[in-house]
């Protein structure tokens, strides 16, 4: 049988037939007389056998070694299959995490709500404190919100931080003291860090007990993004003034040594 007709039986096309060639996957057939090649049963079946592989999602430079015919042994062939499974359970977690983001995003649009990365607790409780406010906080307010956006997208900081926003932003006494300290780290833009230093250690000291940004540096797998999603935003680009990083750095760090004292130390 001619390329086409070979192409067609197995579903293909004659140029990735002649692919296959190049790659060294499927040997070239004997030519006619008239210069034509002339496949065999033989040949549609190692062509079955290699689109089979392919679409089981085998990379093409690893077929001939899963066919017996490389010099890769046995375990190799098993330790690719096993790396190709592990990808695979990878992405499909991945795709299920998007899937239910984006049916929180279709909610939000058929209710008429802002879409956001933002649990939407958080979100919504933000939205009413903003709505409630006076003047003089509705800015700040904003760009806090904007900063938890980022946060969120960027994967800086775990699920479990936004939980902790959450309850404080659902409590009236931790309500309005999460507000001073906002109009407090908003009053920081820029000052010089070691003119406020005493500001900034009495934020940085108030906001570890009240969020615990231990969290900043907690276990990966708890962050509210995929690892591969993860941008490479740092705090310099989240926190560009130098004094409020100055205060987020220091009680972040502050609480990261207590979790993980230097060896010999106690908690």
């Amino acid at each position: 049988m001619r390329i086409g007709s070979l192409a067609e039986a197995v579903g293909t096309t004659p140029r990735t037939v002649r692919h296959y060639h190049r790659l060294g996957l499927l040997d070239e057939p004997r030519r006619l007389s008239n210069g034509y090649r002339e496949y065999t049963i033989d040949d549609v079946v190692r062509l079955m056998r290699i689109r089979w592989l392919a679409d089981c999602g085998m990379p093409l430079g690893e077929i001939a070694a899963a066919l017996g015919e490389s010099p890769a042994g046995e375990t190799d062939v098993v330790a690719d299959l096993r790396a190709l499974l592990v990808g695979m359970e990878r992405e499909q977690s991945a795709l299920a995490r998007k899937h239910i983001r984006l049916s929180a995003l279709l909610n939000d649009a058929v209710e008429h709500r802002q879409l956001t990365a933002l649990p939407r607790e958080v979100a919504d409780a933000l939205s009413a404190l903003i709505d409630a406010s006076a003047e003089a906080d509705r800015e700040a307010l904003i760009r806090e919100r904007d900063l938890l956006e980022v946060m969120a997208i960027s994967g800086a900081v775990p699920a479990s931080f936004f939980e902790t926003v959450t309850t404080t932003l659902g409590d009236h006494r931790l309500r309005q003291r999460y507000l001073g300290l906002l109009r407090r780290f908003s009053a920081l833009e820029g000052r010089d860090p070691d003119e406020a230093e005493s500001d900034i250690a009495s934020l940085a000291a108030e906001l570890e007990s009240m969020f615990g940004l231990d969290s900043l540096a907690s276990d990966p797998s708890d962050t509210t993004v995929d690892t591969e999603e993860i941008s490479s935003l740092s705090i310099d680009d989240i926190l560009p003034d130098p004094a409020q990083r100055t205060v987020i750095v220091r009680a972040a760090a502050h609480l990261q040594t207590i979790d993980h004292p230097p060896s010999g130390g106690t908690r």
